[in-house]
């Protein structure tokens, strides 16, 4: 029997979302006791979402990054997004990203705003970890 094609997007979810979805690149997480991780996460009760970015500072920019995530098509997508994004990005670079700005690069629909709040959620819970 034939594989389902990943080009395929029955749901209609925005070509960024889509993509970012089915190759989530940067997934996954760093080795324990890596040097300089510091991590966040956001969850959703109602939205039955979790997402985990982590980022490798040095020299006060993001030099690595992962994420995982558990959810819709768009919330993978935002995280995958988050973990690209951020390379290279100085710490006030990531605390002025907001939901709006992860709802216009990723052309998601009202009914997903949650998951841009989830994202920007999981960054500033980083940060958050970052200034202690």
């Amino acid at each position: 029997m034939a594989q389902p094609s990943t080009d395929a997007n029955p749901f209609g979810y925005s070509e960024a979302v889509w993509r970012l979805f089915n190759q989530a690149p940067r997934a996954g997480a760093f080795a324990p006791g890596t040097a300089g991780v510091v991590a966040g996460t956001a969850q959703s009760n109602a939205a039955h979402a979790v997402l985990r970015i982590e980022l490798q500072l040095a020299g006060g920019r993001v030099a690595d990054s992962r994420f995982r995530a558990y959810g819709c098509p768009t919330t993978i997508a935002v995280g995958a997004w988050l973990a690209g994004w951020s390379l290279g990005r100085t710490v006030a670079e990531l605390r002025a990203l907001g939901a709006a700005d992860l709802r216009a690069a990723l052309e998601f629909s009202d009914d997903r705003a949650h998951c841009g709040l989830l994202g920007e959620d999981a960054l500033r819970n980083a940060l958050e970890k970052l200034q202690r």
